[in-house]
């Protein structure tokens, strides 16, 4: 009984491998690297190289290379679900190590998030250990398709956070990433993820099987290797061929403000934080230094301090806040008129609903641009909210009673408060006319925060829908970056921030409290960062950065088409996947032998 009771069990194993790809009609005997020994010396050099390419680090060539380990790994064992563990525990300890910057905020939520996130390297592993070992796919192939769909993936559910992609490493490398104004970040991405699947080929090919024939064998070798090469080519003549092109105009003048003002969500840090009317007063100062270039715009942060400036909020009912938002409202209005200069800042919009059922108060994050002719600011109110941070889901409808238990999860809402703001409903696009640049009109979008970290938000405020041209000259960004002290998230933003310049072929001016500010042009160069003594990140960078915007007039196939081929990695990735799920319903309905 229990003889036989094994060959079932042997039965089934058999009947899994074949499914998985690990044997192709006989059993492949286990090569030497198939050992946790090596295997958990593979996922930590893996695991090293992957924290020192991304910023603050750089060392970006390691970007070539940082998958390598891990894709050997993948393609060599012969258990899939060791496989999976490893490769989710590999991704579990990336976002731990790099977004320990959350932890200033959240600790609850930086742990699960990060946990969350690892849920992609598995992902990752199944459809691309099932190609290369029983579709005979190279991994220079099939590693950069199904890597680009799960940046995808991970930039749109629950809200998308896109930030990580491996292609950000190279956002200094002005050649590698001129493609983005084809394929968008995710083109840089499969590039580097392609050299990655090559070499680890070139590994599989080589490496002792104990007889067995390799799991990587000629064709497909030589296939990968070429494509890869190829790409990479064509990237770099690409990139050359662009950076020559560019031929920018001169645009409007534009001064950014720093000051460095953490944030916290603990009380007792919070009550230690500067008052609004001492932040206000330091802004005045840096006002007054900037005005001394003559800029054509100030551009002040997100949440330079606390204020309201809709004019629901400052015509009602006058108490202490709201007269300290009509000063506000006035000092900045003043600024603007007597420098002749247009003033963008970020404060919040305010609408009292005593009468709603669901609510009574309508917040919007929102940008204010107050011109130089005295008349009342214009606003755009931020469309893409980050969930938790900014908003609860669930707030209306018949799942309300979950946004109350998530709300309470949240650092702000523990004590009941609703801290939810509401999305605006456009991209609202404003235009300026320069003093200095008499007869001449440029248009601008102001993405708030996060907001320049979505691909689609940029790309929504260059493109016009209905005449599918180009309808913007620049991006000004205004981010509040203080939440996260000096950490790590400050170049990484800034990183990411590049990438949206490239694809979209618009200079980008940013203000961020605490930093990074300072500018980037159409081709992903920075220049101008606010610095003190050589310094742009850390304790005391205050001050400001005033740079001619270079106007670019080129419309980006990127603009134009969006996210198409990143869609089209997933729609292969997808197919991988049936394939794979096919594959183990005909090997589970195979009669048992023995």
């Amino acid at each position: 009984m229990g003889q036989a009771l094994s060959k079932k069990q042997q039965s089934r194993k058999r009947k899994a491998q074949l499914a998985d790809g690990s044997v192709q009609g006989v059993d492949r005997s286990p090569s030497r690297l198939d050992s946790h020994v090596w295997r958990i010396g593979l996922l930590v050099l893996s695991l090293a190289m992957q924290c020192l390419v991304f910023p603050p680090l750089d060392i970006w060539p390691l970007a070539f290379v940082c998958l390598v380990p891990w894709f050997v790994c993948i393609a060599v064992g012969e258990s899939a679900p060791t496989a999976y563990l490893f490769s989710y525990l590999l991704g579990a300890g990336f976002f731990l190590i790099n977004l320990r910057w959350m932890g200033e905020v959240t600790p609850p939520g930086y742990v699960v998030f990060s946990l969350y996130l690892a849920v992609y390297y598995p992902l990752v592993a199944c459809p691309v250990r099932y190609a290369v070992r029983r579709r005979r796919i190279p991994l220079a192939v099939i590693g950069p398709i199904v890597w680009v769909a799960t940046e995808l993936c991970r930039a749109t559910v629950i809200s998308g956070f896109p930030w990580f992609f491996l292609g950000h490493t190279a956002y200094k490398v002005l050649t590698l990433i001129q493609i983005s104004d084809l394929v968008g970040a995710y083109g840089v991405s499969f590039v580097l993820v392609a050299i990655n699947g090559a070499l680890a080929d070139l590994i599989l090919r080589r490496c002792d099987n104990k007889g067995e024939s390799p799991i990587s064998s000629a064709w497909p070798t030589r296939l990968g290797t070429w494509f890869a090469g190829l790409l990479l080519v064509f990237t770099c003549v690409y990139g050359w061929f662009r950076l020559a092109q560019t031929e920018p105009k001169p645009g409007p003048k534009v001064a950014v403000l720093q000051q460095d003002y953490p944030n916290h969500v603990d009380e007792f840090e919070r009550a230690n934080e500067p008052r609004p009317f001492e932040r206000r007063a330091s802004y005045e100062v840096l006002l007054a230094r900037a005005s001394a270039d003559e800029p054509d715009l100030f551009l002040l942060p997100e949440t330079p301090w606390t204020m309201a400036l809709n004019p629901e909020m400052l015509q009602s009912e006058p108490d202490e806040e709201v007269r300290f938002y009509r000063q506000s409202y006035d000092m900045l209005h003043t600024r603007a008129t007597r420098s002749a200069s247009y003033l963008v800042t970020g404060a919040m919009s305010r609408i009292e609903t005593p009468y709603a059922v669901k609510h009574d108060l309508i917040q919007h994050n929102s940008a204010f641009v107050f011109p130089p002719d005295g008349s009342p600011p214009q606003r755009y109110d931020k469309v893409h909210c980050v969930y938790f941070g900014e908003v609860v889901p669930f707030r209306y409808g018949r799942l309300r009673f979950l946004y109350f238990w998530l709300n309470e999860l949240t650092p702000y809402g523990a004590n009941g408060y609703e801290f939810s703001i509401t999305p605006g409903s456009e991209f609202r696009v404003f235009s300026m006319k320069p003093e200095s640049m008499p007869g001449q009109t440029f248009r601008f979008g102001v993405p708030i925060c996060y907001e320049d970290v979505m691909p689609y938000v940029s790309r929504r405020f260059v493109l016009d829908p209905v005449t599918k041209e180009k309808r913007v000259d620049f991006l000004l960004n205004i981010s509040n970056d203080g939440w996260f002290v000096h950490s790590d998230e400050l170049p990484q933003h800034l990183a990411i921030c590049v990438f949206r310049a490239v694809e979209n072929r618009v200079p980008i001016a940013r203000a961020v409290n605490t930093g990074i500010s300072g500018f980037i042009d159409s081709t992903g160069k920075i220049h101008d960062l606010v610095e003190v003594n050589g310094r742009s990140r850390g304790p005391g960078i205050v001050g400001h950065s005033t740079a001619n915007l270079m106007i670019d007039d080129r419309l980006s196939v990127y603009t134009r088409t969006g996210d198409i081929f990143a869609v089209v990695c997933g729609l292969l990735s997808l197919l991988v996947y049936a394939d794979y799920v096919i594959v183990r319903i005909i090997a589970s309905r195979r009669p048992e032998t023995g």
